[in-house]
């Protein structure tokens, strides 16, 4: 199986490349992940003139290995710059390889941007894992985190890259040949299932202020976006095709006015049935922003929809969940 390769970049030198890696490599060693790290550098340092390892290589030596008592290394000459791909496999055995630098390549990048230097990614939108910024990007296509909770994005790694991947066997909606289904449910028992989902809505400050002072052309906008959100809920199952029709027995929403400019929507679904209300509790969220933009567009366009996500549910075979973020939270 290959090691998959996660490359650290940045527009400019002296941005927090190092900071973002050694982050990355003590949570992900403390959770005993094995790392091996790639760096590209323009001076080897460790081979420097008048040291031993240099004046072998100068007499002659196709390689210089390097051993001491906790630590070793390998110098050897190449007749042109190597790759990540070249030397993996003599990273020993690791379950994921961390490249500082190496933006060029078509690896999946962390880019550390930083106001001073500009917000924008020079990362191509399909390569860009995530950014690490000194600064919020309200409303960014991907996943941001600030200097000080780099712990998420080692939780990010850990599930995109070194957590087990469901087989097809585990994907109920496949059949054995691939196929869409619906998933039988038929024998499964009837149980308490509930689920909340949330998401935001960021808009211009005088935006939320007259949203909240009722003064929107088309009227009471969280009224309106409360009860679309009940309709989006009981209609889950004929947008999403293969959801269940389920008898809802609760629906709860509300709305948090965030800072200045946005808006954090949560909606809570209870059922007694045989599956699931996830796609129900976020069917009800992303209806209720829709709505919202749709009651707000007459004054603001720019508006951004995102971070629309489960946060906990409970019931069913595989037991409850709980997102890192609301632990400590209840029921």
């Amino acid at each position: 199986m290959s090691v998959p390769v996660l490359c650290v970049v940045s527009k400019e030198s002296n941005m927090g490349k190092t900071t973002v890696m050694r982050a990355l490599l003590e949570g992900l060693s403390q959770k005993g992940f094995r790392v091996g790290t790639i760096k590209r550098v323009h001076k080897m340092e460790i081979d420097h003139p008048g040291k031993d390892s240099w004046v072998f290589m100068e007499a002659g030596a196709r390689s210089v290995a390097i051993l001491g008592p906790d630590r070793s290394a390998m110098i050897r000459k190449t007749a042109t710059p190597e790759t990540p791909e070249e030397i993996l496999k003599e990273l020993g055995p690791i379950e994921l390889v961390l490249v500082e630098g190496f933006k060029d390549s078509s690896y999946p990048k962390i880019e550390v941007v930083r106001k001073e230097q500009g917000i924008e990614p020079v990362t191509p939108l399909d390569q860009l894992f995530a950014v690490v910024s000194d600064v919020e990007i309200p409303g960014a296509p991907f996943p941001v985190f600030q200097f000080n909770s780099l712990e998420s994005l080692v939780r990010r790694v850990i599930q995109e890259f070194l957590s087990p991947k469901p087989s097809r066997a585990q994907l109920s909606h496949l059949d054995p040949s691939g196929k869409a289904r619906m998933v039988d449910v038929s024998e499964k028992s009837f149980t308490l299932r509930e689920a909340t989902a949330k998401g935001k809505i960021t808009m211009a400050p005088s935006t939320l202020s007259l949203l909240l002072q009722g003064g929107m052309p088309k009227g009471d906008v969280l009224s309106v976006a409360r009860i679309a959100a009940i309709q989006g809920v009981k209609e889950t199952s004929r947008l999403i095709p293969l959801c269940h029709p389920l008898a809802v027995t609760h629906i709860d929403v509300s709305f948090q006015p965030m800072g200045n400019d946005s808006i954090d929507v949560t909606v809570r679904v209870k059922t007694q049935g045989p599956t699931g209300v996830e796609m129900e509790a976020l069917t009800g969220v992303h209806i209720a922003l829709l709505t919202i933009y749709d009651m707000c567009k007459a004054v603001d366009r720019s508006m951004v929809m995102g971070n629309i996500r489960l946060m906990k549910k409970r019931g069913g075979k595989s037991g409850p969940y709980l997102r890192e973020e609301d632990k400590g939270g209840d029921f």
